[in-house]
């Protein structure tokens, strides 16, 4: 398991951690402490500056290496990223409100704004349960998206306990704005990461805009690109969710805008790019 689950979290689609919270949210308003999502290591990096029971980042934690089969080019061609984006939902539900995850997939992901200050955060605990955030109700939806700061960092730590995934495949995409793949053959049986998205390096300018984003992650899958499908050999883990980018502007752009502005500014590709995160096995 590499650098995959960095963006996939990012848009908030699969999170993986191998830590168990002693309490989760709750329909009544009980908040988990997302600390104990976070392995002990990297708790020093967080501090609930504000007390909205959101850990604040001190430090981002470090990263790792990419995947072997990691993207390392991505598409530089206008036509290429307009068609791998799909700024028209043609391969997205967008009838759908709500948001699923399923598969041996655990996590956090966590975003914050420039400033290091918590903006808004989501944790799964495996099974069949969605994904929540820390006041109960479930996130991802079109009404509930995960928000991500433009200018801001999204941390995630995962697990795939207890499966591990070996010569596995991934691919994520968000509606209008990237798409990225890769994997690895997993030779040491890692089985969890923690990583970072830096979206002021990664974004060529603010905006506000509401898209639909998808993954998957295969196991055994090889070094052949996965195809966009509904179904893929068992176990995987794949899911569909909402995400919201914030901006300094309060008028959401549409995702086919959005898309053509990117191109305009010469984005083709930079999201692509397969970026490393820190992976290691424990239990």
């Amino acid at each position: 398991m590499k650098r995959w689950l960095r963006l996939l979290l990012a848009m908030g689609v699969v999170g993986l951690v191998g830590v168990t919270p002693t309490a989760f949210a709750q329909e009544d308003g009980t908040q988990v402490d997302l600390m104990e999502f976070i392995p002990e290591q990297f708790r020093g990096n967080f501090e609930d500056r504000n007390g909205d029971g959101i850990p604040d980042l001190r430090e981002v934690p470090p990263e790792g290496i990419a995947g072997i089969w990691d993207d390392s080019v991505g598409e530089t061609s206008e036509e290429g990223f307009l068609e791998a984006v799909d700024p028209v939902g043609a391969t997205f539900e967008l009838g759908d409100d709500g948001s699923t995850l399923t598969g041996p997939c655990k996590g956090v992901a966590i975003s914050y704004d420039a400033d290091g200050t918590s903006v808004d955060a989501m944790f799964d605990r495996g099974g069949g349960d969605p994904v929540y955030g820390v006041d109960g109700k479930q996130k991802m939806t079109r009404g509930n998206p995960l928000e991500v700061d433009t200018r801001g960092t999204l941390v995630y730590f995962g697990s795939s306990q207890p499966a591990t995934f070996k010569d596995h495949r991934w691919f994520l995409k968000a509606q209008g704005v990237f798409q990225d793949d890769g994997g690895d053959p997993n030779p040491r049986d890692k089985n969890r990461n923690a990583g970072s998205v830096d979206f002021d390096e990664l974004l060529p300018f603010s905006f506000t805009a509401l898209v639909k984003a998808k993954g998957v992650w295969v196991d055994g899958w090889g070094s052949a690109e996965l195809p966009d499908q509904e179904t893929y050999p068992e176990p995987n883990c794949q899911g569909e969710g909402w995400v919201k980018f914030v901006g300094p502007s309060p008028f959401l752009t549409p995702p086919g805008i959005l898309a053509g502005l990117l191109v305009l500014f010469g984005f083709s590709g930079v999201l692509f790019n397969a970026r490393p995160a820190l992976s290691w096995r424990e239990g």
